[in-house]
């Protein structure tokens, strides 16, 4: 199997919207799985609700040791209709609103070597613009060469891992989209969140070698 890593940082800052706020607008730590192939299907310019992608890439991240948050109040206007047809009227009220500020992340993508390797020169060549969260928060990425990775049983790992871990924070994050009827449905994913970078775990764990570390895919 092929392997990509890449640099991806938010060049001021951004919000991974959790959906189940209301009041208080809060973001995940991390991109969602969602978001990462978003940005990959802008890169490659896949159409609106081409969700193809998601069924064959496996992505990992490594976020920031220490992520800086802040809030500021903003304005959400929302739309009243149906969905179908819309008044114009937009009921608003001030809200706080939580986001990240220039936050780093590692992504780690693996795949067969033909898909691997379209991705790699769409991202050093994206055919749209690339950001993160919502459409203004622009990315910057910086793009290593693909190479093969190998899976292995590992102690230490590099990145977030599945499920629930001592000492870690967790977060039920989007991971892709399921299809039902004429629209689409949200899957989510457990995974936890180490406070370093790199960290050793009771029991070993199925993960991919990469040059940067040995990381779990989902």
């Amino acid at each position: 199997m092929l392997g990509l890593e890449f640099k991806l940082d938010a060049l001021y800052f951004t919000t991974f919207r959790k959906p189940a706020s209301t009041s208080l607008i809060l973001s995940y730590a991390i991109p969602p799985y969602t978001t990462i192939r978003g940005l990959l299907s802008n890169a490659l310019g896949k159409k609106r609700d081409d969700y193809s992608i998601q069924d064959w890439v496996k992505i990992g991240i490594s976020p920031p040791e220490k992520v800086s948050k802040s809030r500021e109040i903003a304005k959400i206007l929302k739309l009243k209709g149906t969905g179908k047809t819309h008044n114009r009227v937009f009921p608003s009220s001030p809200i706080f609103k939580e986001f990240l500020i220039k936050p780093t992340y590692r992504i780690y993508l693996a795949g067969e070597e033909d898909k691997i390797k379209r991705v790699h020169n769409a991202l050093l060549q994206p055919e749209r613009p690339l950001y993160l969260g919502a459409s203004d928060d622009l990315a910057d990425i910086e793009v290593s060469e693909p190479i093969e990775i190998i899976e292995i049983k590992t102690k230490q790992v590099t990145g977030i891992i599945g499920g629930i871990h001592e000492k870690c924070s967790v977060e039920n994050v989007p991971y892709k989209f399921i299809r039902r009827d004429k629209g689409f449905s949200i899957e989510y994913k457990t995974v936890s969140i180490p406070p370093t970078k790199t960290t050793t775990l009771k029991g070993e764990l199925d993960c991919w070698e990469f040059s940067s570390g040995n990381v779990w895919l989902a």
